[in-house]
């Protein structure tokens, strides 16, 4: 992900900062919304997964009922670099610095550790899980059998299971590994192109599993049963522009990344983490203005060091792929060591600003729009298409939907669903912060990150739904009324009736 675009900079800093700037933000960790004073190194998107809630303490169903059906949205798992320009970009400013005599005692070495990063991003390819992601799956899918044996059970007639990927290399091997994980505790159907059928190639999957439409809404133009979802995607298109269709983002949009950028404290940020591997002259250099240029191989994409913070968040964005490539480094028998080059306190300020841009372009952004997330609408009818046909009509005709997708999916959908984490936008006028917002990349969407649904039924067909995120019991949004106070489960009608769909 580029941080700024150069389209949206540009005419953000030839706006003029109306915005109210807030010059500070509590930092605290990924793993929780709630404003807390520690600060630790923060990962904002790239945090690796953990599941947030034990099993042993989730509630148990009412009597009578017993699962029938679930649902799964999740975000890809730990990986690679999307493409050759964070470790590209710091090695060339690094290169640069050299050949000014410009590096510090600690800055010698970031050539190295930058050249280590690379050398395995290349090995493992570009934009693909690690091995952490793998695991990530893998677990993720043994604590779904785990969680649901009546429905799963081992042993008995095989289940039909439902797979949809976004058919990007990245979703397509998450639902592999899930899948061959599920395997070993779950007997499905095997032989029925109405179901999953196990395949060859991690990376490579049939394209009757892919559903662009629900699943890489952001980047794919609706059409045919989806063309309602057109006006949609227009409106998100019109909000953030799209640079290969020559579209600007909204000036307001522009202007809230650009004053960002301007902050006080983001420059003294990048200037500290700077100064610790350059010298004051260098980063001054850097500061005045330069081009530096990485440019994707596969679509001729370009990212740009144009300033001190351009650079400083290049480094940023290398540092926070460390944690998921852990089994990478750990092959290569060195350690990258990239937490020396930035402070705990900066990597928290990094992580505010790549916060802001996907809560902007992505989340519940500003309060008077709502094309961030009306963009997901498709994949949430979808869900509730699921229940009410398999379970309250009673098709069975598949026991789970497991979609594997993106951040661009989850931060969009739990807006829409205003889950914990993603239920406020920012007044105009007001940037949004920590401090003044629950947002927070590391909890909304980390990698894997995941949406679940399940579904029970009792013999006279009473539908109660149970929504997992990240699997923590996770109340539907404000106005939804549980079966009863605390509750994690919701009679299915009422959930329709919270969300807007007929009954």
């Amino acid at each position: 992900m580029t941080m700024f675009r150069p389209s949206a900079l540009t005419l953000a800093l030839s706006a003029s900062l109306t915005m109210t700037l807030l010059a500070g933000c509590n930092s605290e960790n990924d793993s929780s919304p709630a404003t807390t004073p520690s600060v630790d190194y923060q990962y904002s998107t790239k945090a690796v997964y953990a599941a947030r809630q034990d099993a042993s303490s989730y509630e148990a169903a009412p009597a009578g009922f017993t699962p029938v059906f679930t649902e799964l949205v999740a975000r890809h798992g730990s990986r690679s670099l999307s493409s050759p320009k964070y470790d590209v970009l710091t090695r060339q400013v690094w290169e640069a610095a050299a050949r000014q005599g410009a590096l510090t005692e600690l800055g010698q070495g970031l050539g190295t550790k930058v050249d280590a990063v690379t050398a395995a991003n290349q090995q493992l390819g570009y934009g693909l899980l690690s091995a952490l992601g793998k695991e990530e799956h893998a677990k993720l899918a043994t604590r779904l059998a785990e969680r649901l044996p009546t429905l799963f059970g081992k042993g008995g007639a095989p289940a039909c299971i439902q797979v949809e990927t976004s058919g990007k290399d990245r979703a397509n091997e998450s639902a592999f590994y899930f899948m061959q994980s599920l395997a070993q505790r779950v007997d499905y159907v095997n032989d029925d192109a109405r179901c999953y059928v196990s395949q060859d190639d991690p990376s490579v999957i049939d394209k009757g599993l892919r559903n662009k439409f629900e699943l890489y809404f952001h980047k794919t133009e609706p059409e045919g049963d989806y063309l309602k979802y057109l006006p949609a995607f227009q409106a998100y298109q019109a909000f953030v522009g799209d640079e290969e269709a020559g579209m600007i983002p909204n000036p307001v949009l522009s202007q809230a990344l650009g004053s960002l950028k301007g902050l006080d404290k983001t420059r003294a940020m990048a200037r500290s983490m700077l100064e610790r591997i350059y010298s004051k002259s260098f980063v001054d250099y850097l500061a005045g203005g330069v081009e530096f240029v990485a440019i994707n191989p596969e679509d001729g994409g370009m990212t740009y060091v144009h300033d001190e913070v351009d650079a400083a968040l290049m480094l940023y964005n290398l540092f926070i792929i460390g944690p998921g490539m852990i089994r990478e480094a750990d092959a290569q028998g060195v350690s990258w060591e990239l937490e020396q080059y930035l402070s705990p306190e900066e990597s928290a300020w990094f992580s505010y600003l790549s916060d802001a841009e996907d809560f902007y372009e992505k989340g519940p952004s500003f309060a008077d729009q709502s094309a961030t997330y009306d963009i997901a609408q498709a994949l949430l009818d979808g869900m509730f298409n699921e229940v009410q046909r398999q379970v309250v009509e009673n098709a069975g005709e598949h026991l789970a939907t497991l979609r594997f997708a993106h951040a661009e999916t989850i931060i969009p959908l739990a807006a829409l669903m205003k889950l914990e984490g993603s239920r406020q936008s920012a007044q105009p006028g007001v940037l949004m912060s920590q401090a003044n917002n629950e947002w927070r990349g590391g909890w909304v969407s980390p990698y894997a990150a995941n949406i679940q649904w399940d579904a029970y039924r009792d013999d006279r067909g009473k539908v109660l739904v149970k929504m997992l995120y990240n699997e923590k019991e996770t109340a539907f949004k404000a106005g939804c009324v549980p079966i009863k106070s605390g509750s994690a489960f919701y009679e299915f009608g009422e959930l329709k009736r919270c969300y807007g769909y007929p009954s």
